[in-house]
């Protein structure tokens, strides 16, 4: 059987949003320095603390003390999933931006699956091949996935899949200023303006791993209500552009 070749890249900035995660930061981070270096000439680690009133933000900045390839993002206030990774792609400064979530369900080693696929691709997104948590997440998550793939005819399988690798200049085609959403509806969001801008994405099945300390952010009620509201908010917004968009071509037509 032929090897994979793995590519290596000139540099590589990995983000990770962090909610009242101080039990993962170092294991994390440390997992991240170990295992990056291999993929990449350059690598930073920027951790995105997203208000945490635990001691998430002091270890934060002791591990940047510790490395300097680590920096720190921080909220003075809960800005949501969204805001998080909003400020982690911002703050990116390399060509290659990789992100996941600090509740280590993935494997930042689990890179080398979306490398080879980044070849002709402008992004390459995980889908959870087997995914770990409760029944009710599981049927919320394929719930949603197909709502997403029949209003706005994205052909993704996880949308909110935290295993996303990006060419930088994605967001010269799609500046985050276009992503309406703070909130959980972020991902999926993004990904749907990727499409509408005609970028390629390819998909690759990674592992994801049980929660080994802490709760999910991801599935209460008012998150969901939420994306919801700003699900179909975007959805409204792109009939009536398309509307206006026929209206026109009518009118010259007419004329």
């Amino acid at each position: 059987m032929a090897q994979i070749r793995v590519p290596r890249l000139p540099g590589l900035s990995f983000f990770f949003p962090a909610l009242n995660e101080e039990a993962h930061l170092r294991p994390l981070v440390a997992r991240a320095v170990e295992v990056l270096p291999s993929f990449a000439e350059r690598l930073e680690v920027i951790i995105v603390d997203d208000g945490s009133s635990d001691g998430t933000g002091r270890i934060a900045d002791d591990l940047a003390l510790e490395d300097p390839r680590v920096r720190v993002v921080h909220h003075e206030r809960r800005r949501g999933y969204g805001g998080a990774v909003r400020s982690g792609i911002a703050a990116s400064g390399e060509p290659f931006i990789f992100f996941t979530d600090g509740d280590r369900q993935f494997d930042p080693a689990d890179l080398s699956l979306l490398l080879p696929e980044l070849a002709g691709n402008d992004a390459v997104i995980g889908f959870r091949k087997k995914r770990s948590g409760p029944v009710r997440r599981r049927f919320v998550g394929w719930c949603y996935n197909r709502a997403i793939g029949f209003l706005f005819g994205l052909p993704v399988r996880d949308v909110d899949c935290a295993f996303k690798l990006f060419r930088r200049e994605v967001f010269d085609r799609v500046p985050l200023e276009r992503i309406g959403s703070n909130g959980a509806f972020f991902s999926a969001e993004l990904l749907i303006r990727l499409h509408e801008a005609r970028l390629r994405i390819a998909q690759v099945a990674v592992p994801h791993h049980p929660r080994t300390w802490g709760e999910a952010k991801g599935a209460p009620p008012k998150v969901i209500v939420r994306a919801i509201r700003d699900l179909l908010a975007l959805r409204l917004a792109m009939w009536s552009r398309a509307r206006d968009g026929r209206g026109r071509s009518s009118a010259r037509g007419g004329g």
